[in-house]
């Protein structure tokens, strides 16, 4: 089997571009509202070096109190166990996957890895098949990896030439089917075939045909989209081999960590760290992919919606610079029709909500019956009355339409009949 990844082209397309207002101290476009901010997380700094939203919350990894911190707008809200590692990410159903194992140890040696159901169940296991190596942050893991079906956790180690894909079912890794392939990058892109400690890979359930891949060098200065910090994407061969076939259109992309890709009614969208190197803006665009890595004048036609660094109060300089190890986690969830609420963490900064509204991805919806009651069950929703319900995954992917009791695996979910939208878990 064939396992180099090698380079191909595709096309660009073009969306308009939202003129530029304020938010309270904030600076974004007229389509992006901040609903919230609290900067109480700062003080975490290094210690938190990655979080995760689920269902309205952030989950973030300390690993020196080997615990998850769970905060909202109000503050620190609860916490769970965990462990000394960094890593934590959520797939499709909710399910939040973080390494126990030691930061900053081999993978091959510290092997804790521990999944939370959206219930609070949890499942542990050890890691198999990795190369020595550091990684500091996952990225989303498609599917559900508590389910039978299982997902998928793509990673690298440090300065290791290999991308390797984990399924993992039942909340147990598939140990005999875990498979590293070499990792050979565009030679524009400076990181020398090899991963650094902040990449990202993701994989998503509404597009398992394809895999994004990040991994800036941080050792460059000015990073940018054509300076080691784009975004693959990997697609599979005819031979079931992941081969570069070209790079998300991402411009003014920085030199952080984080990005997403998420659906709005059938159209895919990618929120990435964008604006002043290593700061906290950030970039929605619509999912479009290209050849080269190199900044073009046309990649600006694909931008959707901006917030832009946060500034000092005299203007001099962006305000959350030195933002702990390179990081700006940013997470999606459907809100509406034709919105969705944007989570974004930076380290020694802030976490923070958004919602983004995108009138042209709207589709009309009839109005929910007002004795339309939804809730989560025993391997199914319960939809009480006669309108047709749709059900999403946290991805924002549809999964399921129907009346009455709609099969589902355990996850948690957004259930939408006609304009109300409800969230759900199933057990």
């Amino acid at each position: 089997m064939k396992t180099n990844l090698l380079f191909g082209a595709a096309l660009i397309a073009s969306l308009a571009v939202s003129a530029p207002s304020t938010n309270a101290k904030s600076a974004m476009d007229h389509n992006l509202k901040c609903l919230w901010m609290n900067t109480d997380v700062a003080p975490l700094h290094t210690s938190a070096r990655q979080g995760v939203a689920v269902n309205g919350k952030f989950y973030l990894q300390n690993k020196d109190t080997q615990k998850i911190e769970i905060w909202d707008q109000t503050g620190k809200v609860g916490e769970l166990d965990s462990g000394k590692g960094t890593n934590i990410t959520r797939d499709d159903a909710g399910n939040i996957i973080v390494r126990t194992g030691e930061f900053n140890t081999n993978y091959n040696v510290n092997k804790g890895v521990r999944i939370i159901s959206p219930t609070g169940e949890t499942k542990d296991f050890e890691i198999a098949g990795i190369p020595a190596g550091r990684a500091d942050f996952w990225g989303h893991v498609s599917g559900n990896v508590l389910s039978d079906k299982g997902g998928i956790l793509y990673m690298g180690t440090w300065w290791q030439p290999n991308m390797i894909e984990v399924p993992i079912k039942n909340g147990v890794q598939d140990a005999a089917n875990t498979y590293p392939y070499n990792f050979v990058p565009n030679e524009a892109l400076k990181v020398g075939g090899t991963f650094t400690t902040t990449h990202l890979i993701s994989n998503y359930g509404f597009d398992t045909e394809s895999v994004s891949m990040l991994s800036p060098d941080v050792k460059l200065t000015n990073t940018t989209s054509g300076n080691g910090n784009s975004i693959y994407r990997l697609t599979l061969d005819d031979e079931g081999n992941w081969m570069p076939s070209g790079f998300y259109t991402t411009p003014n992309h920085n030199g952080c960590t984080g990005f997403e890709i998420f659906q709005l009614n059938g159209k895919k969208y990618i929120v990435y760290s964008s604006g002043s190197n290593n700061a906290d803006g950030f970039t929605v665009a619509k999912l479009q992919v290209k050849a080269t890595p190199a900044n073009e004048d046309a990649d600006k036609d694909v931008r959707v919606s901006t917030k832009y660094a946060e500034s000092k109060e005299d203007g001099s300089d962006v305000l959350y610079k030195n933002n702990a190890f390179y990081g700006n986690h940013l997470n999606v969830e459907p809100a509406s029709d034709n919105s969705v609420y944007i989570y974004q963490y930076v380290p020694n900064a802030y976490i923070a909500k958004y919602e983004l509204t995108i009138e042209d991805s709207s589709v009309e919806g009839i109005e929910a019956e007002n004795d339309v009651v939804v809730f989560g069950a025993e391997g199914k929703i319960v939809v009480k009355g006669e309108t047709l319900a749709n059900v999403y995954n946290t991805a924002g992917a549809l999964v399921a339409t129907g009346k009455g009791d709609i099969d589902c695996a355990a996850g948690l979910y957004i259930v939408k009949v006609g304009n109300k939208a409800t969230k759900v878990v199933v057990k």
